[in-house]
């Protein structure tokens, strides 16, 4: 369980980083193209000098404002809630919103959905919402819990 939710850590934290590093290189270009509309060009302008466009200011803040994101807190949360009869899998952080995906596995379809009801409960998400569940063949994986299932949780923001 442990090794499970460390990897999870792990998982996230690359991802978040990952995300940074690519978030940090469009803010960059985002910034130099910026910068490239502030100098005097070689051309004769009608006005003394060039006014920032509105839409690329919106998109350099729209850019700073997704590196904020509360992922410790969102896979925290998520931990909180996990118990013995359910095991995650699989999170995949969407960058755009605070949503998450999840794949895992469950001991039954009782567990399953007691889980999402703790997920319900928990005033840190606003939307826990069921994408999959089915159950698997004992043969394909012996080691694996039978209910495999997705689903999908939004952070609520503050």
């Amino acid at each position: 369980m442990t090794a499970v939710l460390l990897t999870l850590g792990l998982l996230g934290g690359a991802h978040g980083l990952w995300q940074r590093h690519a978030l940090l290189a469009k803010r960059a270009a985002a910034v130099a193209q910026l910068e490239a509309l502030r100098r005097p060009s070689t051309r004769v302008h009608a006005a003394a000098g060039e006014a920032i466009q509105p839409e690329a200011a919106g998109e350099a803040d729209r850019l700073i404002a997704s590196l904020h994101r509360p992922w410790e807190p969102m896979l925290d949360a998520l931990q909180s809630t996990t118990t013995e009869d359910v095991r995650v899998t699989r999170v995949q952080p969407e960058s755009d919103a605070f949503r998450l995906h999840i794949t895992g596995e469950a001991d039954n379809g009782q567990a399953f959905v007691a889980w999402m009801q703790r997920l319900q409960s928990d005033a840190s998400w606003r939307s826990v919402q069921p994408l999959s569940e089915a159950r698997q063949a004992e043969a394909s994986a012996p080691a694996a819990k039978p209910v495999l299932f997705q689903l999908s949780l939004e952070w609520r923001q503050s």
